[in-house]
């Protein structure tokens, strides 16, 4: 499967296992979040970009699978 942003392949291995190999390729995304401590902030922003991430592969690979 190829898309925009995922270049997706899926086959069986030679264990008869399915294999998937996936490149993913982001635009550039930002976010902005406001904490009163530092150390909420950096959760805040990792918490952000892990959920869009996930997202926008949810949606690239659905199709497939």
């Amino acid at each position: 499967m190829n898309s925009d942003m995922i270049e997706l392949t899926v086959s069986k291995n030679e264990l008869g296992l399915f294999e998937a190999n996936a490149t993913l390729t982001l635009p550039p995304i930002t976010i902005s979040c406001q904490k009163a401590d530092r150390d909420d902030l950096e959760y805040q922003i990792r918490s952000d970009f892990r959920e869009l991430v996930e997202e926008i592969v949810q949606k690239q690979i659905k199709d497939e699978f």
